[in-house]
């Protein structure tokens, strides 16, 4: 790709690129590993796992319930061996949020655990984690 295309691209508003792909919405019901190998989500994924790639990708090829929606969230869950992963995607801002469990122990939370999490997704994670729910801080 040349430099005016890549220029191109990134010019275009959030949302432009995302038109020719399906509607991520369309994705309910699937696994969460579909979530995840979309364009708008996949990218960014990498670097976002903070050196845990494997390990999410592993939980990420899971099983789990299919992709639900809660406002303008989308998000799943899965497991795979010890490894448990909630990830979801705000079709609106184009926001990513994951928690993603190695055994009994956190390894990564983005936003971080700190942070305030979106209210729309509290009753995602009150399903994969109720304790982790009560411990975050929702707004």
């Amino acid at each position: 790709m040349n430099r005016r295309a890549l220029l191109a691209l990134t010019a275009l508003a959030p949302g432009a690129a995302r038109a020719q792909a399906p509607e991520l919405l369309e994705l309910a019901g699937q696994p969460v590993l579909a979530l995840a190998t979309h364009p708008a989500v996949g990218p960014r994924l990498r670097a976002m796992a903070q050196g845990r790639q494997r390990l999410l990708a592993e939980a990420l090829r899971g099983e789990g319930p299919g992709l639900a929606v809660s406002g303008d969230w989308l998000h799943g869950r899965a497991r795979a061996g010890e490894a448990r992963v909630l990830l979801a995607f705000d079709t609106r801002s184009e926001t990513v949020a994951i928690i993603l469990y190695d055994g009994p122990a956190p390894a990564l939370f983005v936003p971080p655990r700190f942070a305030p999490w979106p209210a729309a997704l509290r009753g995602a994670v009150e399903g994969f984690s109720p304790q982790v729910a009560a411990a975050l801080r929702f707004q």
